[in-house]
């Protein structure tokens, strides 16, 4: 793709999705890769798994979103990107976070991607991101987070349908009283990897990302 190409293809995806050009060019540098549009896979969220005999939905099908993504060689890269650009992308009223698809071959890949949006829990609205084998909606999930944010006023650093990460950015006042409202919410966390709660205190203490996934 020649620069005229380039400049015509960042246009119209700027059109489409709200994204500032200049901030396109910015992560197509930052990221050394180009932009697509913002995809997640379209999953059917039943809190009764008995009702899909009686429905037919769309498979294998995606849903286009106001957002951008581009490709990265692994999580680390998006995780030094986001805090150097972070600020600037707020003050437009957007988002950046990791994301990721699954390759033809079947393989993971890593996104950095950006959403219009004017708040770090929104993205999980687009993405539907949900705990629904435990009974957690995406807007219980949300209110559970806004909740954890008063006490570790968390900045959003990936989301996806079943999983989302946030840095944590305040010490609260009562690390014990947090992780035990953070392993009702997740009971992953201590079903799966047998993590105590001091341990996962540490955890959060030393890394200062909260992870949650629903299986």
């Amino acid at each position: 793709m020649n620069n005229s190409q380039n400049d015509s293809h960042i246009e119209a995806l700027s059109s489409v999705t709200g994204i500032e050009i200049k901030i396109i060019k910015q992560l197509t540098f930052e990221t050394q890769s180009e932009p697509k549009r913002l995809k997640r896979e379209f999953v059917p969220t039943l809190l009764n798994r008995e009702i899909l005999e009686d429905f037919s939905y769309p498979t294998e099908k995606t849903v286009e979103l106001p957002g951008l993504s581009f490709k990265l060689s692994s999580n680390e890269d998006g995780y030094e990107i986001i805090p150097k650009l972070r600020k600037e992308v707020e003050a437009k009223n957007y988002r950046i976070f990791l994301t990721s698809d699954i390759a033809e071959d079947i393989h993971e890949v890593v996104n950095l991607s950006i959403l219009s949006s004017s708040d770090d829990f929104e993205p999980l609205v687009y993405f539907q991101t949900n705990g629904i084998n435990y009974g957690i909606t995406t807007q219980i999930l949300i209110d559970e987070l806004r909740n954890l944010d008063q006490h570790l006023e968390l900045k959003i650093l990936g989301v996806g349908n079943d999983w989302c990460e946030f840095e944590i950015t305040k010490e609260p006042e009562n690390w014990s009283s947090i992780v035990k409202k953070i392993f009702k919410l997740c009971p992953d966390i201590a079903d799966r990897y047998n993590y105590l709660e001091r341990d996962f205190q540490n955890i959060l203490e030393n890394t200062r990302k909260l992870y949650l996934w629903f299986d």
